[in-house]
């Protein structure tokens, strides 16, 4: 299948598109936003389809020149559910498939009679993995992202995790745009704690470095979306202390794969505690990136979304079907009593409240000063 991506944006040439290209499918980007038009790239590569991940000026470079070539078009609305109304909505009315990351945006898109299907974020192991320590990001604390503080889950994760160890000087760097400092914006950082912009490839190095990565949401009311940055920085192996959001919770176990902080006090007190413990912060790292390529990669994703991708090829020599492997030969077992056999049970609808974590496997051994518990309420760690 051929597959032309309208973005060049790292999760997309780092992400998605690489692990399509891992499954033999022929991948170009175009970065439509920077072109007066679509047209000459599907001339030159006549895609199959065209996969899209927003961008509020992409509308009249896509449509209708998509419908008049009879391309469809894939939507992954990677802004909900912030931008459903006004961004979500438009393009997924024009698309053959809908993805989101958000489980809940599914209800309504199907209010508008459209059939969308969850894509969450990931990480890409051949580019999210543990990487060489860098002088340039050898600090106590880094946070990485831009300075989106319009949305008010951002404004709570601030005053939770980032505005604290500013008040109190500690040792931290801000990397992203210079809304940092920009005085329009409704949040702004001392210019001491700017980083400047950081490149996405120097990720893995940051995470190698710095001795804590922070996380800042722009949801908090979902349990599946949470920032990319999430399965991105677990995958490179960064100690990940991270405001909490119920997709957190779902998705990771609290002082094993991550650490999640619910107030400044609480933040205050993991900084200080993981600071003085190195070996805990390094095994709790280790166990992030470990569950992450377990359950979390785009590689993983992709094999669960082709089918639908798949129901969208041209019928061309370039598309490949997909021959099932052929059934075993039954085997015959003797038994002295009648065994009943139970078809596999359908997987449950997601459940409506969030099911206890179980514990973790191996959990590490307590410090020698104060107590990490394993739990799913806040901890407060004490220090004597």
């Amino acid at each position: 299948m051929r597959i032309l991506f309208a973005n060049t944006a790292p999760i997309v040439k780092y992400g998605i598109g690489p692990a399509l290209a891992e499954l033999g499918h022929e991948v170009r980007y175009v970065f439509l936003d920077q072109e007066p038009s679509l047209e000459p790239f599907i001339d030159e590569f006549n895609p199959d389809i065209v996969f899209n991940d927003g961008g509020t000026g992409r509308m009249p470079k896509l449509f209708p020149l998509l419908e008049q070539r009879g391309i469809p078009h894939v939507y992954w609305a990677i802004e909900d559910p912030v931008s459903f109304d006004f961004l979500s909505l438009p393009f997924a009315q024009k698309s053959a498939l809908v993805f989101t990351p958000c489980w809940e945006s599914l209800a309504d898109y199907r209010r508008h009679g459209i059939s969308a299907h969850l894509l969450m974020f990931a990480c890409n192991p051949s580019y999210h993995r543990t990487g060489t320590p860098d002088s340039r990001f050898n600090h106590d604390i880094v946070f990485s992202g831009n300075n989106y503080s319009y949305h008010p889950a951002r404004q709570k994760g601030i005053a939770t995790v980032l505005q604290p160890l500013i008040d109190h000087g500690y040792d931290l760097q801000v990397y992203g745009n210079e809304w940092w400092l920009d005085p329009n914006q409704s949040y702004t950082i001392p210019p001491s704690y700017y980083g400047g912009y950081m490149a996405n490839e120097d990720l893995p190095a940051v995470c190698a470095t710095a001795r804590i990565i922070l996380g800042l949401h722009s949801v908090d009311t979902s349990r599946t979306m949470m920032s990319m940055r999430t399965f991105e920085i677990l995958g490179c192996q960064g100690f990940y202390l991270t405001q909490w959001t119920p997709a957190i919770e779902e998705m990771f176990i609290n002082h094993h794969h991550l650490v999640w902080s619910k107030s400044p006090e609480e933040t205050l007190d993991l900084v200080n505690y993981y600071l003085q413990h190195p070996q805990l912060r390094q095994r709790i790292a280790r166990q992030g990136q470990a569950e992450v390529y377990r359950k979390h990669t785009y590689q993983q994703r992709v094999r669960e979304i082709m089918l639908y991708l798949q129901s969208l090829a041209k019928p061309s020599v370039h598309v490949q079907p997909q021959v099932p492997p052929p059934s075993p030969a039954p085997v015959q077992v003797q038994v002295s009593h009648p065994v009943a056999v139970q078809p596999s049970p359908v997987p449950p609808a997601p459940p409506a409240s969030y099911p206890a974590a179980p514990p973790p496997p191996s959990p590490t051994p307590p410090p020698l000063r104060g107590t990490v518990r394993y739990s799913r309420k806040p901890v407060r760690i004490k220090l004597y």
